[in-house]
């Protein structure tokens, strides 16, 4: 494996609020660090900061550090820990009150982050996407462009090229199965995997596929739980689309042929439309009276308490157990472009974009990182129970990263 770090370092000194005082009758001598107070920057004002520097900025305030990560802050009370150089811009349009903290110093706390990410490459080429090879490190190859989950164990499990595929954590890979055709993946407490897929009906003119639910048991034991559940169609995306599976053992897919979110039920054998109309769209409201634009390559993502987020038209979107949708971001970078969704343990979310990583915290603030490890196209991602993030690729080569932020 490669570990690739792009090193930055946070130099703090606290800032000094006053002089010291002097004795009776004598002149008070100055401390030999002593610095400004914060000061409040207006709207439609910058400041590039210097060292053992902070100041009080409104929400929409961008901080960009000189590594290239930049911080979106939403909210109040909010506190930055940047690098000297950073370039803050507060924009006109700004009204609230400057109560987040922008600051050149160490983190002593809790807050968002410019310092860079740590990324190792577990295994794939950064020059080659061909058929699937399993092997350890940078020997194994990958087509790319499936979707990733994690298991219990802290190993990805991946659909590749239609077939089902495991990573270690020490880069070993190897095919599970091939049977069945793999695109979304979910795995269970138990180590069964399920998963979206297409099937063939008929291979005449036009060629004819309908939408497939399979498993992959724990024992190795390959299912089709809902062969031909989708009305078959020549749409060659029928069936596709990330899936995941709730606290309850309910499975859930992005049907991105039809724009909705749909509910599997493997105990009584039956699928429902949970949100979205089918007509393609950007509106929220509550199961079928939503709308939704997905990408064919749409992940689908779930949190601790059983919410799905999805990303449609550009935005980051909420589905309540209850099926009430809500957009919760609207207003991403334009460089975080792409369908990709995760969200780990503490309820950050993440998507990506060409060359760039998006963390959206609970208030909303968007740190995008830099992600210079590869040329190709990030095409999934997810998360595991200690917050670091894993994604995939597709183009010159196919990879798997992992990536740990500067606070985990």
């Amino acid at each position: 494996m490669r570990i690739f770090l792009r090193a930055v370092v946070v130099v703090w000194c606290s800032v000094l609020l006053g002089a010291c005082g002097g004795g009776s009758g004598s002149s008070g001598s100055s401390s030999s660090t002593a610095s400004t107070s914060p000061v409040s920057l207006a709207a439609g004002s910058s400041k590039t900061l210097a060292a053992n520097t902070s100041v009080y900025v409104p929400s929409g305030t961008t901080v960009t550090a000189p590594n290239g990560t930049t911080i979106t802050i939403n909210g109040s009370s909010n506190t930055v820990f940047t690098q000297a150089g950073a370039l803050v811009i507060v924009p006109a349009s700004a009204t609230g009150p400057a109560n987040n903290v922008v600051t050149t110093g160490q983190s002593t706390g809790s807050g968002l982050s410019t310092s860079a990410l740590s990324v190792t490459s577990l295994a794939g080429s950064a020059s080659t996407s061909a058929a699937p090879v399993d092997g350890t490190g940078a020997a194994a190859i990958f087509w790319g462009g499936g979707h990733l989950a994690l298991d219990a164990s802290g190993n990805v499990v991946l659909s590749d090229r239609g077939s089902l595929r495991k990573v270690t954590q020490s880069g070993v890979v190897t095919t599970l199965t091939t049977q069945g055709s793999w695109d979304g993946v979910a795995v269970d407490p138990s180590g069964n995997i399920y998963g979206s897929g297409d099937l063939l009906v008929t291979s005449g003119s036009p060629v004819i596929w309908a939408a497939l639910l399979q498993e992959f048991s724990a024992a190795g034991v390959y299912k089709p739980l809902f062969p031909q559940w989708e009305s078959a169609s020549a749409n060659p995306s029928e069936g596709y689309g990330g899936v995941v599976i709730d606290s309850k053992g309910a499975l859930f897919q992005a049907d991105v042929v039809n724009n909705r979110i749909v509910k599997f039920d493997v105990g009584s054998n039956s699928w429902s439309v949970f949100a979205g109309s089918g007509t393609a769209g950007n509106q929220d409201g509550v199961g079928t009276s939503a709308t939704f634009t997905l990408s064919t390559s749409a992940d689908l993502a779930i949190d601790s308490n059983d919410n799905l987020y999805v990303k449609s038209l550009g935005t980051v979107r909420k589905i309540a157990p209850d099926g009430t949708v809500t957009t919760i971001a609207s207003q991403l970078p334009v460089t975080v472009n792409g369908a990709t969704i995760a969200v780990d343990k503490s309820g950050n979310i993440y998507t990506s974009g060409a060359a760039v990583i998006a963390r959206i915290a609970s208030d909303g603030s968007v740190v995008s990182y830099p992600f210079p490890n590869t040329t190709d196209v990030i095409t999934s991602l997810a998360t595991d129970s200690a917050g670091n993030l894993y994604a995939g690729t597709r183009g010159i080569g196919a990879q798997i990263f992992k990536i740990t932020f500067p606070d985990n």
